[in-house]
């Protein structure tokens, strides 16, 4: 089952079965953030302000669409945040505007800017910072998530779902010969996701292997380097600075390269475009990401590739988020 349809039907059932904690049913509880920051949330969260995509979405994905009322500009998934108050930039978040929406928990990232964060502390906001940067810290995440607004049990449903999807993404592939998988969020210059990424998590879930395991993160290659790997199949973010619709010349400026017609992912027409807001955020639609790799990995298995049909609405923004992490000043933009 598609994590989409997973997703739609938990929130179906928390409707019918109002999972989650009221108001009136609220009891304090404190948790501890992903960046080890004990927070104690007093007042039922009924105005909440994510600060992330990947947060949003996890929100979203718990039911609690009525409850919030701030988002990031780059908050494009699902439809319904597209129209939430936008807040600004991932690092360039207008603490006056959330002041004004005066939430009763703010999502942050690890990503967001420290002096940001601390100032929002400062007014007294109740505020968690998540940084799901493994697809294990995702899970929690969705879990920590769940305990901080009141819907544990939604959340739980949800986790179970995506660890079943795992499962059998992984019986499937138990026994398959490991393509060398090369994931590219970025182009000029090469960048792509090494050992320690989720993206490195993400291909060897789908029975890949890794093609950049030898490098440590998410690192910066020179051509040679690059041709060195010879993947048997290389992965290219949608946008990368494109317009919307213009993903085929990220393919095109692979295949068309006189450089690049040594490698095997090239010369067997195997370089793929994929919707970055997928594969680049750690958040409920990570499993889509293992299953669109497995996918393109194994086609016998689980079909032929339908290509990027739902490309990102913000182009290139999970490789923005990396850079923006990684203190390189690229691009300005956000995971």
């Amino acid at each position: 089952m598609k994590l989409q349809t997973a997703v739609s039907v938990l929130l179906l059932l928390a409707v019918l079965f109002a999972g989650s904690a009221s108001a009136a049913e609220w009891e304090p509880v404190t948790i501890t953030d992903d960046l080890g920051v004990v927070v104690e949330i007093t007042k039922y969260p009924e105005r909440i302000v994510s600060l992330s995509p990947a947060n949003t979405e996890i929100l979203f994905a718990l039911g609690l669409d009525e409850r919030i009322v701030g988002v990031t500009e780059y908050c494009t998934y699902p439809e319904a945040a597209l129209s939430k108050e936008k807040i600004g930039g991932f690092s360039t978040i207008n603490t006056e505007k959330i002041t004004v929406l005066n939430p009763d928990l703010i999502v942050a990232a690890d990503g967001n800017s420290e002096e940001t964060v601390s100032h929002l502390r400062e007014l007294g906001y109740t505020l968690i910072t998540i940084n799901a940067d493994t697809i294990e810290r995702t899970l929690a995440d969705i879990l920590l998530l769940g305990k901080a607004t009141g819907t544990s049990a939604d959340a739980e449903a949800l986790v179970s779902s995506m660890q079943a999807d795992l499962a059998e993404i992984a019986e499937k592939t138990a026994d398959l010969e490991k393509p060398k998988i090369l994931h590219c969020m970025w182009i000029d210059p090469l960048w792509v996701s090494g050992s320690g990424t989720f993206q490195d998590e993400m291909i060897t879930a789908a029975g890949g292997e890794n093609a950049a395991a030898a490098e440590g993160g998410w690192v910066a290659l020179n051509m040679e380097k690059f041709l060195t790997m010879n993947p048997d199949i290389i992965v290219v973010d949608s946008g990368n600075g494109m317009g919307v619709g213009e993903d085929d010349k990220l393919k095109n400026l692979l295949m068309e390269d006189p450089r690049m017609q040594s490698l095997s992912a090239v010369q067997n027409d195997r370089v793929y475009v994929v919707n970055a807001d997928i594969i680049d955020r750690g958040g409920p639609r990570i499993v889509d990401g293992v299953e669109i790799l497995a996918t393109i990995a194994h086609p016998d298995v689980f079909g032929e590739y339908g290509g990027n049909d739902n490309a990102a609405l913000s182009p290139g923004f999970g490789m923005l988020a990396v850079l923006a992490g990684l203190g390189a000043v690229l691009v300005l933009r956000r995971k």
